[in-house]
């Protein structure tokens, strides 16, 4: 994914409306090795690829200062919609240093059909993004989790993942990120059970002694 910006120096409400009104979108980049840089993004080339990007996703940012253009490889931080209109109107982009960590949510993606849906059960992904602390070089689109063997009442925890080398949950270990479900007629049906018929044979072993009984007086 790429991305063209151009250096913002004019700063203030009034220089954001009118890049907004132009239709531009403004941005800032940051990061442990890089001072805020204000830049300004074109609206239409944002929004043509918003919906393919996420903060797990690199991006490349043709930067264009003025008198050269530099390459940075960036992540989206943060971004801000208006709540009336749902346009884009800032975007923090986060530029990564070697070494250093970086916080992010990556996307948690489910594959296989386990055995307790099968058996009539009900998935539920309870975490659909995985929040991490991760070295940049860790980082990976996606979180692939096989439900497969998982059965009726079982769970998937965030202990059970596999995660890169370099790149740790923030979540406890022991919370669940997909589990089946039982559902309550389903359940009903597992705790049912036939009755045991021992009646008759003790009332069978009980005659026969008092027959032995009877013999033993004879």
């Amino acid at each position: 994914m790429q991305l063209t910006a151009n250096l913002r120096t004019k700063q203030g409400k009034r220089a954001v409306r009118r890049f907004r009104a132009k239709g531009n979108i403004p941005a800032v980049i940051y990061g442990p090795e890089t001072k805020p840089i204000s830049i300004t993004l074109n609206k239409f080339e944002v929004e043509k690829i918003f919906h393919k990007i996420s903060e797990a996703l690199p991006l490349k940012l043709e930067l264009n200062t003025g008198d050269r253009v530099e390459t940075l490889e960036v992540f989206i931080k943060n971004v801000q919609v208006d709540k009336v209109t749902d346009e884009i109107v800032h975007i923090d982009f986060y530029k990564p240093a070697k070494g250093h960590t970086m916080k992010i949510s990556i996307p948690v993606r489910v594959v296989g059909k386990a055995e307790g849906v099968e058996k009539g059960g009900i998935m539920e992904v309870l975490h659909s993004e995985l929040p991490v602390e991760t070295l940049p070089s860790a980082v990976v689109e996606y979180i692939e989790i096989d439900v497969t063997k998982l059965g009726l009442g079982q769970s998937i925890h965030v202990k059970d993942l596999k995660l890169p080398e370099g790149m740790k949950a923030l979540l406890n270990p022991q919370e669940a990120v997909v589990t089946i479900v039982v559902p309550r007629g389903l359940a009903a049906e597992e705790e049912v059970k036939p009755a045991e018929t021992t009646a008759e044979p003790e009332v069978i072993k009980k005659g026969k002694k008092e027959e032995e009984e009877a013999e033993e007086e004879k």
